[in-house]
């Protein structure tokens, strides 16, 4: 991990930039972002017509990382990359080779359509063993990084919007449960950081001024254990949770557990909940020692924003029995 302070200054040569997982949580609000601040964007999208009909009035190109002349072509005219590209939510086991031969293989047309830099957004490095899924973010970064393109990496922990599996799992659990069990290792600390400032961290590392490549920590604001995570985000709905702590709980088991209370995805469920059994803590301010007059969002306004966006996504079911459950909690 690199912590050296380059320069900082703006790359006149980077004009187009093609946004890998396009349309996918961080890919869907890093887009806006990046057009404000200039670029031209073209999202990349196994399926463009279906991405257009899902965005419309943004630019969309054919590109399937497992089909190496796709990416040729989707790279082709592109200044430079946002690699956003995970294999995890497919459910198959053995996604870290997928994901590694698929990073190889954009390193490699990324080279040769001469491109002056990609920007990978990674996972926070924990301070005990990785679980399978950031040992596969990680590796990732590694292999982005190993190459000629200048790659500027950014490994984040939980991030705070709509849209995310982590904060997803968060929120419901926060939400629909008056009292809760959960496992000691909820006490392991990760630094929660709101998706607008991870696009806009983003969008800057296109900018970057940086010989070679480099990875950075993006923490949030805050150091929160998992407990801590729920208490706040509860608090947020004046909902006071009973919380009981036991030692057995296993992360494999509480996957299970939180399939049933949340709507997260059972795959990404299990994977997430195995990451969080170290601590995921920055050493230092990471990546926004490079953005000093930037403001991070405090921890309760991004889980605010973040709950209100998910309204739209409730059933008229949904809402009234957590409406119920609210009342029910501020009466106790």
């Amino acid at each position: 991990m690199v912590f050296a302070m380059p320069s900082v200054a703006m790359h006149s040569q980077v004009k187009r930039v093609l946004l890998t997982g396009a349309t996918g949580f961080v890919g869907s609000h890093l887009h806006p972002a990046l057009v404000r601040a200039g670029f031209d964007v073209v999202g990349a999208s196994r399926d463009p017509a279906r991405a257009k009909r899902r965005f419309p009035g943004r630019e969309f190109c054919r590109c399937e990382l497992s089909d190496r002349p796709s990416i040729a072509a989707a790279l082709a005219t592109a200044d430079a990359a946002v690699y956003l590209v995970h294999g995890m939510a497919a459910g198959d086991g053995d996604y870290e080779s997928a994901e590694r031969r698929m990073a190889a293989d954009f390193l490699a047309a990324a080279e040769h359509a001469g491109l002056s830099r990609i920007v990978y957004l990674g996972g926070m490095r924990p301070t005990g063993q990785p679980s399978k899924h950031l040992r596969s973010r990680l590796a990732t970064g590694e292999i982005l990084r190993g190459g000629s393109v200048s790659t500027i990496e950014l490994q984040a922990s939980m991030i705070i919007g709509r849209g995310s599996e982590s904060w997803l799992i968060v929120r419901d659990l926060a939400m629909r449960l008056p009292a809760m069990v959960l496992p000691r290792w909820m006490r392991h600390r990760s630094q929660p950081v709101a998706i607008d400032d991870v696009a806009a961290a983003l969008t800057r590392a296109i900018t970057l001024t940086h010989e070679g490549s480099a990875a950075y920590p993006l923490p949030g604001p805050e150091v929160l254990s998992g407990r801590e995570t729920l208490e706040r985000v509860a608090r947020l709905r004046g909902i006071r949770p009973v919380i009981v702590e036991i030692p057995l709980l296993t992360p494999h088991l509480s996957s299970y557990w939180i399939q049933l209370v949340t709507r997260a995805d059972k795959h990404l469920a299990a994977e997430l909940v195995e990451g969080l059994t170290s601590d995921l803590v920055a050493p230092d301010r990471g990546f926004w020692a490079l953005m000093p007059d930037y403001e991070l969002t405090p921890f309760d306004r991004a889980a605010e924003q973040a709950l209100a966006d998910d309204e739209a996504d409730l059933s008229l079911l949904a809402r009234a029995s957590e409406r119920m459950l609210h009342t029910l909690t501020r009466r106790a």
